[in-house]
């Protein structure tokens, strides 16, 4: 099998008596590796030491490690005796057994003694035995190494692979992922690694993603994964801070203007099936017990995927822990495994034969290992953490010694048979006691700053020098086995510090539950105060961590505070329902504390978790919490926000619940009747009137009310007035049939609401535009804006908004006359998204309604018509003034088709009574061409002519091609059945104009352009 030989002082490595060509700074960062065997070791420290203080990059270190193992593969296991720590550094894992220098090699007095990388004094005159001391990890663990070779083995040929490693706290699980990352890299994969963290991860929108990509991007290769992000996930390069300037910055959010969570989990599986084209990756994901949901949502789509992707995902988490938290983890592990879509790697505890073995590699003595085999499972009941400490606690002891690098029992002390601790819990209990004041008092403040810290932040809570405290860490470290290096830390201050962390997180919690509240509390807010200084007006970046630190310091103000700013950077991150989890617990917090102005604060947490639940899709609680804010700002006596409140109610709910809007509606009527603002009162009142408008019909109170509103607020700046006054400026100045003036107002709309990033209000906006587009004949301009619109949704997964854009689209097709492409259009709208919109309802079975009627398929056009009316009675709801418009002229156009001519004039008045009382000539202009083909069709020749006189009277004067073509065909037929050859001439000559400069719109090879030639050669 081969032997290894490091020697020290002529910095060789000896496999079989003969060195191995290696350089020497290679051989030096084996050694500084050596003499910390089984501890990380920073990339910092190894540069340092090889190279002398020079710079040098990171990769000349990769290089070297990557020579390191290709010598040591010379023995069996060997190339995996250096693990890689991502984002750390690396480890030893080897035995390195010295023995007296008798080899003539390194006998030569002439050469310097040699400093060792750890104290920097003289070595002595020995070599290191190299051989491997990781074996006994591998007991028991055989089955999952198994199975996770087999999955390497199909996702090195294209097939996603997804696996959980599952198993209790202290099972191994984190030594398992090092193993399969030592075994991954000899395939040549490239790794993404993140962690979930305990007190704060299930907040934090996507953060292991978002940590790994960060970390990854950062490195000295990262330069190819951020033109990744650049391409195919534009949405996340602005979740990865200092990696793009202002002026990139603004051009980024141009283009993820709108993005939706969905947008996010689509470009990040884009992301990783682009970078698996090149070559296979990994990504590992620890403690997704702690995980946010949208880390498993991103789980679950690319699991779901079946696409071609060399990826391999590898997360870890505690079964018991999710079952107890309620975590959805458990919920989507199984989902996937029941439809085949991802592997378990299960750790379950070792036998009491696998005990015996763990134990034979670790001291390397049959005997020894059967001796301790029976007390160490006895008491550990196989639980690897457990036997860990248990086996030190009998190393502390000197129940069991080493002498001469040989391990036995102690002749004089025998194994503790009274006293040795039971559990995990006391064996960290103990090991804790055994540590100076000192030094404990450093554990208990790192527990307070996390599982991972800055000796920086710890110094700030024991309020001492940071440089000492970061030498009483390092030294803690070689002397105990709690803590481990981790790197280094740099906050936005310049402070600089190196960082640490818990070996495992059971130690964290064991020291952080035994200390008095008073002290957690002092310490809490002397770490958030540290932080908030270090990072200054970046504090949004640790939001979650500062609102932690001040929640559990009973700095309530602050804490709410940081919630907010937490609430809002999980916005930014589309991580709706977490922000609202940020919400809920700054609403917790006032439910504990009596503060000055308690109302108003809940006033304003509830307006924004309504709107962080209104955009997670909780359409329910978010109307819930702004029924709350209501009645707290009546409480407050806040009118200006009780009416503001009622006044986001009536807008809200306009097309998910037509009846709520109407109340809220009249509710703010009423109460902005006591508003002294007059400006503001005006505003509110107009709104409200514009709904009435939209919903009830024309009334000119309500029309006055709006024109007030639009001759206070002339001079608004903010976002919130502007938005409103086009709101009602483009539904008054629809009313009256001002489709330039209305499409200015809808511009300028679509305009606030981009910059805000709201995709739903922009194509509300479009749909307003639309219509004055389609009624003024600029369908080009519809085309193209409204397709623009509709690849905006589709990017952002936004099925509401996208199916808005589908029927108004088909709202086009079918005045055009292309009646197949607007029924496709139509049906290709899913129902559930129908169903949850009122607005889409309608609009959908209207324009199918005129499809049919179009295509001569009374019977199906007449469905529509059911429907529209079953769905009227069964919610109890007005039409909105787009909808009955366009369903009035169809149900007269489909009553006169089947010859029930009765009916047919009874939908044509109502759409005259309709628009009559507005200035809609537009629409009163249809009405009247309508009712005059009716007369015609039962033979009144006389009441046809009046009729077909004042559409004429309308259309001749207006810009209204739409009306004008349909009312100009109904005129020349007429003319020509009573014989008036020349009228009809005209009238026919004025039809066919129109439809060609309608057709004009189009590029040739458009199917509306041919439809509309088509209907004019008929």
């Amino acid at each position: 099998m081969g032997s290894l030989v490091l020697d020290p002082v002529a910095r060789i490595l000896i496999h079989d008596g003969d060195p191995l060509p290696l350089g020497e700074r290679a051989v030096s960062i084996l050694l500084m590796l050596v003499e910390r065997s089984g501890q990380l070791v920073s990339k910092e420290d190894l540069i340092a030491f090889a190279w002398q203080g020079l710079a040098v990059e990171d990769s000349n270190l990769t290089v070297q490690v990557a020579a390191l193992r290709r010598a040591l593969a010379l023995v069996p296991g060997g190339r995996s005796w250096i693990e890689t720590l991502p984002r750390r550094g690396y480890r030893f894992v080897g035995i390195a057994v010295r023995s007296p220098d008798n080899n003539p090699l390194a006998s030569d007095q002439s050469r310097p003694a040699k400093s060792s990388p750890e104290t920097g004094q003289p070595v002595d005159d020995q070599k290191s035995r190299l051989a491997d001391s990781r074996t006994h990890h591998m007991v028991g663990r055989s089955a999952p190494l198994d199975m996770l070779d087999r999955m390497t083995g199909r996702m090195l040929t294209g097939q996603r692979q997804i696996a959980f490693v599952t198993g209790e706290a202290g099972i191994g699980k984190t030594a398992f992922l090092q193993m399969a990352m030592d075994r991954l890299s000899q395939q040549g994969v490239d790794l993404l690694c993140g962690r979930c963290t305990e007190r704060f991860g299930t907040d934090e929108a996507f953060l292991p993603l978002i940590d790994a990509l960060v970390t990854r991007c950062r490195s000295t290769n990262g330069a190819d994964l951020q033109a990744a992000i650049r391409s195919h996930a534009p949405t996340w390069m602005l979740q990865i801070p200092g990696l793009i300037d202002a002026a990139e910055r603004a051009a980024f959010q141009r283009e993820v203007f709108g993005a939706t969570r969905e947008r996010m989990l689509r470009e990040f599986c884009d992301l990783i099936e682009a970078l698996s084209a090149d070559h296979p990756w990994v990504v590992i994901l620890e403690d997704l017990h702690w995980s946010d949901l949208a880390t498993l949502d991103a789980l679950s789509r690319f699991a779901r995927g079946d696409g071609k992707a060399s990826v391999l995902i590898l997360g870890s988490y505690r079964p018991a822990d999710s079952i107890i938290g309620q975590h959805p983890i458990r919920r989507l592990h199984q989902d996937l495994e029941i439809h085949d879509r991802c592997g378990e790697l299960r750790l379950d505890r070792l036998s009491r034969m696998e005990v015996e073995r763990h134990l034979t590699l670790r001291f390397g003595d049959d005997a020894l290992a059967a001796a301790l085999s029976a007390p160490v499972f006895e008491r550990t009941q196989g639980q690897p953490l457990f036997i860990s400490s248990l086996v030190k606690f009998f190393i502390d002891q000197r129940a069991i010694v080493e002498t001469d690098g040989i391990w036995s029992l102690s002749p004089t002390t025998a194994i503790p048979q009274d006293g040795v601790p039971t559990d995990l819990l006391n064996m960290i209990n103990y090991q804790v006691s055994r540590l100076t004041e000192d030094e404990r008092r450093l554990l208990e403040v790192a527990s307070v700053a996390g599982g991972d810290f800055s000796a920086a932040l710890v110094a700030a809570g024991l309020s001492r020098d940071a440089v000492e405290v970061e030498r009483e860490l390092e030294a803690l470290t070689r002397k105990d086995h709690t803590l481990v290096p981790s790197g280094t830390s740099e906050w936005p201050d310049g402070t600089y510090s190196g960082s640490y962390a818990f070996r495992h997180i059971l130690y964290q919690n064991v020291v952080y539950q035994h200390l008095a509240p008073g002290q957690r509390v002092q310490i809490h807010r002397r770490l958030g105060k540290r932080l908030e200084q270090a990072y200054g007006n970046l504090t949004s970046e640790i939001a979650p961590v500062l609102a932690l630190h001040f929640e559990q310091g009973r700095d309530f103000a602050s804490a709410l505070r940081y919630l907010g700013q937490a609430a809002e950077s999980s916005a930014k991150r589309l991580g709706h329902a977490e922000a609202a989890s940020y919400l809920t617990r700054a609403l917790g917090i006032l439910d504990r504390i009596d503060v000055p102005d308690k109302f108003k604060l809940r006033v304003t947490v509830l307006r924004h978790r309504s709107l962080a639940l209104r955009s997670s899709g909780d359409l329910a609680g978010s109307v819930r919490d702004l029924k709350e804010m209501i009645v707290c700002a009546g409480h407050a006596g806040e009118l200006r926000q009780e009416v503001a409140g009622l006044l986001v109610v009536s807008r809200f709910c306009l097309h998910a619940d037509r009846r709520a809007c109407l109340q809220a509606a009249e509710d703010v009527l009423v109460k902005s009747q006591a508003m002294e603002d007059d400006a503001f009162k005006a505003l509110v009142q107009g709104s409200s009137s514009m709904i009435n408008l939209y919903l009830k019909g024309w009334h000119e109170e309500d029309a006055a009310r709006c024109v007030k509103a639009l001759e206070l607020s002339a001079a608004a700046q903010d976002h919130g007035t502007l938005i409103r006054r086009y709101g009602i400026e483009g539904i008054l100045d629809c009313w009256r049939s001002r489709y330039r003036e209305c499409r200015h107002s809808a511009t300028l709309g679509k305009r606030l609401a981009s910059e805000s990033g709201d995709v739903y209000v922009f194509v509300l906006f479009n749909v307003l535009e639309s219509t004055a587009l389609l009624h003024l004949g600029e369908w080009r301009d519809l085309q193209r804006e409204t397709m623009t619109a509709l690849e905006l949704a589709n990017k952002n997964g936004n099925e509401q908004a996208s199916a808005l854009c589908r029927l108004t689209l088909a709202w086009l097709h079918v005045e055009a006359m292309d009646f197949d492409g607007a029924r496709a259009l139509c049906e290709g709208v899913d129902e559930n998204t129908l169903n949850e919109n009122q607005f889409a309802y309608f609009f959908q079975r209207a324009v199918l309604a005129k499809a049919f009627v179009g295509l001569g398929d009374p019977q199906r056009a007449n469905k529509q018509f059911v429907d529209v009316q079953r769905r009227l009675e069964q919610d109890g709801i007005p039409l909105d003034f787009t909808i009955s418009t366009q369903l009035y002229y169809c149900l007269g156009e489909y009553c006169l088709q089947v010859a029930e001519f009765d009916q047919a004039r009874r939908w044509a008045i109502q759409l005259r009574d309709y628009a009559a009382p507005a200035p809609d000539q537009n629409h009163l202009a249809l009405a009247h061409g309508l009712l005059a083909r009716i007369a015609f069709a039962v033979g009144d020749r006389d009441e046809a002519l009046e009729h077909l006189g004042r559409a004429l009277a309308i259309v001749d004067k207006a810009n209204f091609p739409l009306a004008a073509w349909r009312i100009y065909r109904g005129a020349a037929k007429i003319f020509e059945s009573i014989g008036e050859a020349d009228d009809a001439t005209t009238y026919r000559l004025r039809f066919e104009s129109v439809l060609r400069t309608l057709a004009r719109n189009f590029d040739h090879g458009d199917a509306l352009h041919r439809s509309l030639l088509n209907a004019l050669a008929a």
